[in-house]
């Protein structure tokens, strides 16, 4: 046989597999997204409304509409039900084994985001007729693969009927995430160049914000829960009164703020650690920075936490629920009653690591824990069953010169600003006597204590009406 009789003969074969090969393909990729949308059912106010797949050989065109319960404040300050976020997805897939004949994968898919109704018509025209979201994903035959997601720059004004438009504008965001199979877990990094509001009180600017995940599932059937880290920081968030507006001269400055969350999973538990901090904190003319707040949930009981969060949610996207709770904001709390208590039951414990700021007068730090250990399911709707098992401590320092300054802001004069701090220098004075607190230096500093239903202060039990005398 000759060579060239070689060559089309092998070509022949191939344009006979081919077609098999991409058939193949084709039901794959459709299969890993029925499993996708499959597990989007359990989401309780993110809800698929319409999907339409037309399956070609070599293509197909998805088309996936979406509905979220958007609830919005009334003009007396309560949440009621409002519109529902109408969104859709289409996406242009391309079948492997070589989709679009520029990868070796099961399928390609190019998407886009189309978002309906009014706030959907001007963005559409803000962005000149382009998507608001496109993505680029390449899904591997075992279900994994790799998506790049962008966002364009627009400009956006959406009017609430009374001229007091809000202005929105978005530099655009760009995203890469890498996914295992039936998203299991996830790694993304991503970047938005700028953020800016403007109403007529206040402007808010936020600028170079950098995020990224490392996440995976607690349960391989709960499609929501993901425990591992996360992280984003922004070089800078900036707001501002208007001059002509009602919030007066009020500004902030925040510079290299940082937000770290790591969540670990053991077992059937997680603790959840967020470290946020702001190098600088200007608030007015004044810059409280460094400043950080961190803390810790641990043993939190994953199932019961989803039942809360899936509760809550179903609570935020219900007419009626909504109705009830502008009549009794209590309301609220109801429904949420079993899974908080059943949660109560694992013996979580929350800690607040860290508070502290700086300020012209020194620094001020705060420190806590809350446990309630060893609680039974017949204890929970006994009040005092629970305050005998709750466990606290808190630790404080705070600069004398900070609190003076505090009681003289509340002054209407600088002659009561002077009696306010002769008053609170003699009160801070018999708490030291009486042994509440230490004064360091220009440091206030205490501690409290709270045990099987006693509160103790610098390691003293507390009295209340003891406070005053000596």
């Amino acid at each position: 046989m000759s060579r060239p009789t070689k060559i089309v003969i092998a070509l022949a074969a191939v344009a006979l597999i081919y077609p098999a090969a991409t058939w193949y393909s084709g039901l794959r990729i459709q299969s890993v997204l029925d499993e996708q949308y499959a597990d989007m059912k359990s989401h309780p106010s993110l809800k698929v409304s319409e999907r339409s797949y037309e399956r070609g050989l070599f293509s197909s065109t998805e088309k996936v509409s979406f509905e979220m319960a958007m609830p919005v404040a009334a003009v007396d300050g309560t949440l009621q039900a409002g519109e529902p976020l109408r969104l859709s997805m289409i996406s242009q897939i391309k079948h492997g084994p070589l989709p679009g004949f520029k990868t070796v994968a099961a399928a390609m898919l190019d998407s886009e985001l189309v978002l309906e109704g009014e706030a959907g018509a001007a963005l559409r025209e803000s962005l000149g007729g382009k998507a608001p979201l496109v993505a680029r994903t390449v899904v591997q035959f075992d279900g994994g693969g790799h998506s790049a997601m962008s966002s364009p720059a627009f400009e956006l004004e959406l009017p609430d009927g009374t001229r007091q438009a809000l202005r929105i504008g978005f530099s655009g965001f760009k995203a890469d995430i890498d996914f295992s199979a039936g998203m299991r877990s996830y790694t993304m990094k991503g970047t938005a160049d700028g953020l800016s509001m403007e109403d007529p009180n206040m402007q808010i600017a936020l600028s170079g914000l950098v995020f990224d995940a490392d996440q995976h599932r607690l349960f391989d059937d709960e499609a929501w829960l993901y425990v591992g880290k996360q992280r984003a920081t922004v070089a800078s968030m900036k707001a501002e009164a208007k001059e002509d507006g009602e919030l007066g001269d009020a500004s902030f400055l925040l510079e290299r703020l940082s937000y770290d969350i790591d969540m670990p999973g053991r077992g059937e538990y997680l603790d959840i650690k967020a470290l946020m901090g702001t190098e600088v904190l200007r608030v007015a003319d004044v810059d409280y920075g460094p400043a950080h707040y961190d803390f810790s949930v641990k043993h939190l009981h994953g199932r019961t936490l989803m039942d809360l969060y899936r509760k809550l949610l179903e609570i935020s996207s219900d007419p009626a629920q909504l109705a009830m709770q502008a009549e009794d904001p209590a309301a609220l709390f109801a429904p949420l009653a079993g899974p908080a208590m059943t949660l109560l039951a694992h013996d979580p414990e929350f800690s607040i690591d860290r508070i502290s700021f700086t300020s012209p007068h020194g620094t001020a730090a705060l420190s806590a824990e809350v446990s309630l250990k060893g609680v039974q399911p017949d204890e929970l709707s006994n009040p005092l069953m629970l305050i005998a098992k709750l466990r606290a401590s808190a630790d404080v320092s705070v600069p004398q010169g900070l609190i003076l300054e505090f009681a003289g802001n509340q002054a209407e004069d600088p002659e009561e600003a002077d009696f306010a701090a002769a008053q609170l220098q003699q009160q801070l004075a018999v708490l030291e006597a009486q042994g509440y607190l230490q004064r360091h230096g220009d440091q206030v500093k205490t501690s409290a204590a709270f045990a099987q239903g006693q509160l103790t202060v610098n390691g003293r039990p507390f009295n209340p009406l003891a406070m005053g005398g000596r």
